[in-house]
């Protein structure tokens, strides 16, 4: 017997309050195992599975819930890889994805762990409820409606003792548990102690879940964002009011009370936001038209304060991305632009605000926030990224966002002009500084920049010959142009920008160290699409501004496919993608057969986290020869199809237990096909 075992027998015998040397959570876990469900911890656990017709009804009730679920944990898998390289194998984590009742949604781990998963009835259907699975992570984190970690025998059955449960519920609005995420190591020899890393993962992935479940199902309202420090706004740690037209709030995320000091949810459901906060419905249509996603501060109860924000309505935000550049102000360009044909489309020079471009992505969020620390300080912002990850976005971003913003912002790409032209493109000449030279000379880029900002993108295809003068430039602010002695004095930012590995090149001498220090001031790197954790709201804020009008819309199938798809080449990629889906989708709709044939593929084909599927088990009916005559029987039958197949609603209705009930389905064969 495991000393957690011989631990619990003794407890077991013991008086209320002994020291039962682990969590008092598990303890009170398996108390409730052994006295509410009798349940014997060396006997193999009931594993009893939802099949046919009955799973498929849980998963279309919780469609928008998986999805999100889906996305995130795809992107979860990589990262607990990543954060526990050193101690654990990723293929020996399985996630999964549990309703509120402990019904296994989806399950994702590697190729190589799928059987294990299989076998451990990590698959999707099958109940880890606590009165099923005993004490586990996502059984006991739903029951107790907290983080939960399990660690190896402090799971209730024996079979499951070589395990690591992290697990977290996930709440919807207004108080409503959605269900859990759990991140289960098999074969897990760390500490306890070591699995702070996993929780802290699972949480935050359970964080972003619910925001995005929030703003989904409130595309109608105002999405009001709040938090006590301005710098957690527009981030996973803030909270969420949905207000409506009438100024309302019609629904609130599950942190809401306890940030505002209310009892509960359904003490600011219904009420006008102006009582909640010091705030007027005009003033926040006002911040929602003319501001959207600018942080300011604002007082609520007693002589409270915190900071907000708030998003338009969907409607709303797809006119501000068609008017963008009436509503914000030009950028300063250094000659005037060209007439296009009537066909062409124009360019969005007017940038976006630079807390929009965080969005719900830790990483995305943590680089603006370090952007804002030092975007007015004589600081050098190096951008690193893939191609297409909009890091021009970013830099027109930073400045727009900086006391520089009405100053021009002038952008210069090292690798788009001939090394012989870069040195006067951007410093520029004197006249008759060489043959075909302009006669009255011209400003270059840098001197154009002056006031503001200088942005060169692809900074590691400047040629070495050039990189002394612009080391020159950054170290004493002043430019020679070419055919001249005299030094002109500048003032600039320098933003830089490239996909390239600049400590390699360094190292192999192809970037002069001097300048790649004088560069680094702050290095922000942007990450690539796929690992971006809102990939649906950049589709469809890209989308919206596609469409113009904000007219087109996407089916769920084609928005799968597009959150499912790795987008090599990042969100360029995914512009040009929408933009051509946009011109075929004459129903007003994007659908599946809009898209590249490769997104449909992988969407098709195997995926490198694949979800863990089984086919239905037999079920045996029990001891009633026909179980489909008996009255309880049907009375449970209707019961059900009035609740839509929700256990929990369903057995309240009843007068029964959910264990009862659950006894019950297995008893009359319910559990694999509802008739």
């Amino acid at each position: 017997m495991t000393d957690m075992k011989q631990g619990w027998a003794r407890a077991a015998a013991a008086p209320p309050g002994r020291d039962f040397r682990h969590e008092d959570y598990i303890e009170a876990a398996w108390r409730r195992c052994r006295d509410e469900y009798g349940l014997n911890p060396e006997a193999p656990p009931a594993a009893v599975h939802v099949g046919g017709a009955a799973l498929r009804r849980i998963r279309e009730e919780h469609a928008l819930f998986e999805r999100l679920g889906r996305v995130e944990m795809h992107r979860l898998l990589g990262q607990i890889g990543q954060q526990t390289a050193t101690s654990a194998a990723p293929s020996r984590y399985v996630l999964m994805l549990t309703d509120a009742d402990g019904t296994v949604l989806d399950v994702f781990t590697d190729t190589a762990n799928a059987g294990r998963a299989r076998a451990a009835n990590m698959v999707p259907g099958f109940l880890w409820d606590e009165p099923h699975a005993g004490v586990n992570g996502p059984g006991t984190s739903l029951h107790d409606r907290r983080s939960r970690v399990v660690h190896r025998d402090e799971h209730f059955f024996t079979c499951n003792n070589n395990m690591t449960c992290s697990a977290v519920p996930v709440w919807g609005a207004n108080g409503r548990l959605l269900g859990a995420i759990d991140a289960t190591c098999l074969d897990c020899d760390d500490s306890r102690a070591a699995q702070v890393p996993t929780i802290a993962l699972v949480s935050m992935s359970a964080r972003i879940i619910e925001q995005l479940h929030f703003t989904n199902n409130f595309r109608d309202c105002m999405i009001m964002r709040f938090h006590e420090r301005p710098e957690l706004v527009g981030l996973p740690y803030d909270s969420l009011l949905a207000v409506d037209g009438d100024g309302l709030i019609r629904a609130v995320d599950n942190s809401v009370p306890a940030m505002l000091g209310a009892s509960g949810h359904e003490t600011l459901v219904g009420r006008s936001v102006a009582e909640v906060f010091d705030i007027s419905l005009d003033r926040l249509l006002e911040h929602a038209e003319t501001q959207p996603f600018a942080i300011w501060p604002i007082a609520h109860g007693n002589d409270r304060h915190g900071f907000a924000s708030v998003w338009p309505a969907k409607r709303a935000r797809a006119r501000l991305a068609a008017g963008a550049t009436a509503q914000r102000r030009a950028i300063e360009v250094e000659r005037p632009a060209r007439t296009l044909p009537a066909m062409t489309r124009p360019r969005r020079d007017a940038p976006a605000p630079l807390a929009a471009l965080a969005g719900t992505d830790p990483a995305m969020a943590h680089n603006v926030w370090r952007a804002e620390r030092v975007m007015n300080r004589d600081i050098n912002i190096l951008l690193l990224g893939e191609t297409g990850t909009g890091k021009d976005t970013f830099a027109r971003a930073i400045h727009a966002a900086s006391a520089r913003g009405g100053a021009p912002f002038i952008a210069m790409s090292c690798a788009a002009i001939p090394e012989q032209l870069i040195e006067s493109e951007l410093f520029g000449y004197e006249a008759g500084a060489f043959t075909g030279a302009r006669p009255g000379g011209a400003r270059g880029k840098a001197a154009a920049a002056h006031g503001g900002t200088l942005f060169l993108d692809e900074i590691g295809d400047m040629p070495l010959t050039i990189q002394a003068r612009l080391l020159r430039l950054l170290e004493e602010r002043e430019i020679v142009p070419l055919g001249s002695t005299t030094p002109i004095r500048i003032d600039i930012r320098v933003i830089s920008a490239t996909h390239r590995d600049l400590e390699a090149m360094v190292a192999r001498g192809e970037f002069r160290m001097d300048l790649y220090y004088r560069l680094n001031g702050v290095a922000l790197t942007m990450p690539g699409l796929r690992e971006r954790a809102d990939r649906q709201r950049l589709i469809e804020t890209i989308c919206a501004e596609e469409s113009e009008d904000g007219a087109v819309g996407i089916a769920p199938a084609a928005m799968a496919a597009m959150t499912a798809y790795d987008w090599p080449g990042n969100i360029r990629e995914l512009r040009n993608t929408l933009r051509t889906a946009i011109a075929f989708a004459d129903s007003g709709r994007i659908e599946v057969h809009h898209l590249p044939h490769m997104i449909v593929r992988q969407m098709g084909g195997p995926a490198a986290t694949p979800q863990v599927t089984v086919a239905n088990p037999d079920h045996d009916p029990g001891h009633d020869p026909d179980p489909s005559h008996d009255p309880e029987r049907a009375r449970i039958v209707a019961a059900l199809d009035a609740h839509h197949w929700r256990i929990g609603a369903t057995a309240a209705s009843l007068g029964m237990s959910r264990n009862t009930l659950y006894r019950k389905l297995h008893r009359f064969g319910l559990m694999n096909e509802p008739k």
